[in-house]
């Protein structure tokens, strides 16, 4: 394989992979398959590829030529988003805005059921649920400050393949108009103040990050800013505390903003090298949560949100609301108003949330700790914490210990929401002891839901339907729901 490193061939693309970029192969002069990613390209192109370097086992390739198309490109309108040519483009970010929307939904759906059948999945998915509004949908992004240019300093994202050099954001669609005006104020603050950036190699520097996270919702916003640990910074005017830099960043920058910013924290990441790296949130003024809430459908049920600085929360609001509802909607013929429901891997609590909020008893469970303390809190913000039982551990311990403990396990319907992976073998096994009559499988990846769902398929199961659900616009990411019914 390494031999086409800076070598030009003829490849048809007809896949594309979780961060949009083109897959296929082509046979080498032993008859070889050899697989490759082709940034630029998606299905049904025949191009010519330019081999660039070895990753995950494929060939990783820049786009020389489209040679043929089964889709139409559309003119891209950001500035940042085209070809990596100079320190102003490249952006990782929206890799199908090349696409218009409806292309992209196909190109998904298309996927999906390429995946499916490729597993003996007879089953044909339902059309996607498309996205409203393909901008302005996000609620958070996450802001880098780095290198730009011979010895400049830059806020933004990171071009894609690159993990420190960054693009200065000048214009951006995605969350909110406020959020160019904030990046490029705060970064003629650092420059004006002589303040500089992290630099990894040398574990030095202030300055890391920069987010905005708002309420789709609730138009209620939060500033991150996100820096070492050093007590003292270097600025043009001498040493200065930290938290005299941070004020005059939260007077000159945040205070003088066209929109009013509500809450602002100020994050510090403590790292030594051969001690644990931990992360200090000092609340600097507005109130200490972003509020969000969730229509499920409608205000009646909806769901109410306290989100902390770090807090995962899903980044298309709007969406995830659809995603939810499709999930409830699967599950009604199934359950009566005495079913109670099982939620794996269930973060902050949504789905458990979801099916609590129509009466129905849940229990939720995760491994990440601090997920499982956001969603006890989730569920006493909305008066819920009654309704559900928690659990932090492994899923296969905590579903075994439930298995041998609950004697009216059986009666559960279950739902999964596993990592990009799948469904590890040791759940699988516990799952396959509980033997529920009713899944609903949700996804991020299609290619793991496919594998999944063959294994239910020889286990009894029986896919009553499958909902693809676009959570992510201008991106290759997919959501998608599965009913699965016992034999």
């Amino acid at each position: 394989m390494h031999n086409f490193i800076l070598q030009e061939f003829e490849v048809s693309i007809d896949d594309i992979s979780s961060r949009g970029w083109g897959r296929g192969s082509f046979l080498n002069e032993e008859g070889k398959e050899i697989p490759v990613e082709v940034k630029g390209a998606i299905p049904g192109d025949v191009v010519i590829a330019q081999g660039r370097r070895i990753e995950d086992s494929r060939l990783q390739c820049v786009l020389v030529r489209i040679l043929s198309h089964e889709f139409e490109r559309i003119p891209i309108d950001c500035p940042h988003a085209k070809e990596r040519c100079d320190k102003d483009t490249g952006c990782g970010g929206c890799t199908l805005r090349h696409c218009a929307y409806e292309t992209q939904c196909q190109i998904k759906q298309g996927i999906l059921e390429r995946l499916l059948k490729r597993e003996g999945i007879a089953k044909q998915p339902n059309a996607i649920l498309p996205c409203d509004s393909q901008q302005y949908y996000r609620n958070k992004m996450e802001l880098s400050f780095g290198p730009y240019g011979d010895g400049e300093m830059g806020l933004g994202l990171h071009p894609s393949g690159f993990k420190h050099e960054v693009i200065s954001m000048k214009w951006c669609d995605m969350l909110s108009p406020l959020l160019p005006e904030l990046a490029q104020k705060t970064l003629a603050w650092a420059q004006n103040c002589g303040v500089g950036h992290y630099i990894y190699r040398e574990n030095h520097g202030f300055l890391r990050l920069l987010t905005l996270r708002e309420g789709k919702r609730t138009d209620s916003n939060m500033v991150i800013l996100t820096t070492t640990g050093e007590d003292m910074v270097e600025t043009k005017d001498g040493p200065k505390a930290a938290r005299e830099v941070i004020d005059d960043f939260a007077r000159n920058v945040l205070q003088q903003l066209s929109h009013k910013v509500d809450t602002f924290y100020w994050t510090a990441i403590f790292a030594q090298k051969g001690h644990q790296t931990r992360n200090e949130d000092t609340l600097i003024f507005g109130p200490p949560v972003l509020h969000e809430k969730m229509l499920m459908p409608d205000e009646a049920h909806a769901l109410h949100y306290e989100v902390l600085p770090r807090a995962f929360f899903q980044p298309n609001t709007v969406q995830a609301e659809r995603l939810y509802r499709v999930v409830l909607d699967f599950a009604a013929p199934y359950m009566s108003p005495d079913t109670p429901m099982l939620d794996l891997y269930c973060g902050t609590g949504t789905i458990a949330l979801s099916f609590a909020r129509y009466g129905h008893k849940a229990i939720a469970v995760d491994i990440e700790k601090q997920a499982i303390e956001n969603a006890r809190e989730n569920a006493r913000i909305n008066g819920l914490e009654d309704k559900i039982e928690f659990y932090a551990g492994d899923t296969a311990d905590i579903l075994k210990e439930l298995l041998d403990n609950k004697a009216d396990f059986k009666d559960f319907l279950l739902v999964v929401d596993p990592p990009r992976r799948g469904l590890l073998p040791t759940a699988y096994r516990q799952i396959m002891r509980f033997k529920p009559k009713t899944i609903i499988y949700v996804s991020c990846n299609p290619e793991s839901l496919a594998q999944d769902l063959k294994k239910f398929e020889y286990d009894g199961y029986t896919i009553e339907a499958i909902q693809p659900v676009d959570m992510l616009p201008q991106t290759a990411h997919l959501e998608t729901v599965a009913l699965l019914i016992r034999n």
